[in-house]
């Protein structure tokens, strides 16, 4: 057998050993990619409601079902990972939780018959950038992690500006008799403050997992 036989035969029994890890920078930056194109399809739909749009969201949801259960698969029986196996979970359920609020959203939106008003569309945009943020931040983890921290911050920002925008959606939306179409908008709010709940915790997995590797 000659000497690069013995290598490359060498090589497959080490794969086999210690098997080599998945990228999971790659994989958490194709979720990231996800739910800011699930984001951007919740604002489109919030300054322009239509019924394909509402079918697009469902798809979304389903394919962000399917990258969810991937990453875990992969998490689960990964040897090694490059970061802590506990951020990496924390980080896909956090935004795997981002697009189930927005399906929750757009599902009581259309059950309740609720319309979009001028607050969720000023929400919507603050979760994108928040969310773009994000998709920036991880994407740049395995290149030059010390610039997500950047990201992180701007995504944390975005939170703060949602918690005001939805303190003062409540304030304005209770101005005057209560009615069953102002406790339905009120759920709507209360579901996007949710998601951005969700996008605050990515943004502190994605601090978590930069300090470390920085």
């Amino acid at each position: 057998m000659s000497d690069q036989s013995k290598q490359n035969l060498f090589r497959k029994l080490l794969n086999r050993i210690v098997p080599t890890p998945p990228d999971f920078f790659l994989l958490l930056t194709e979720q990231c990619t996800l739910v800011t194109v699930t984001i951007r399809n919740l604002y489109q739909y919030m300054k322009s409601p239509n019924p394909y749009l509402a079918e697009v969201l469902a798809a979304d949801e389903h394919q962000a079902d399917a990258l969810k259960i991937r990453n875990l698969h992969q998490l689960n029986r990964s040897f090694s990972t490059p970061i802590d196996r506990e951020d990496i979970y924390r980080a896909i359920a956090a935004l795997d939780w981002i697009i189930t609020h927005c399906k929750s959203t757009i599902n009581e939106m259309l059950d309740l018959g609720v319309e979009p008003d001028e607050q969720m569309v000023r929400i919507l945009e603050e979760l994108l950038t928040g969310c773009e943020a994000l998709e920036r931040g991880f994407g740049g983890l395995s290149t030059y992690p010390a610039g997500s921290e950047k990201d992180a911050q701007i995504a944390r920002h975005a939170h703060r500006r949602i918690e005001r925008l939805y303190r003062h959606s409540l304030k304005e939306l209770f101005q005057g008799e209560v009615t069953t179409e102002i406790l339905c908008k009120r759920e709507i709010y209360h579901h996007l403050m949710d998601g951005s709940r969700r996008l605050h915790a990515a943004a502190n997995v994605l601090h978590d997992i930069m300090v470390k590797l920085v």
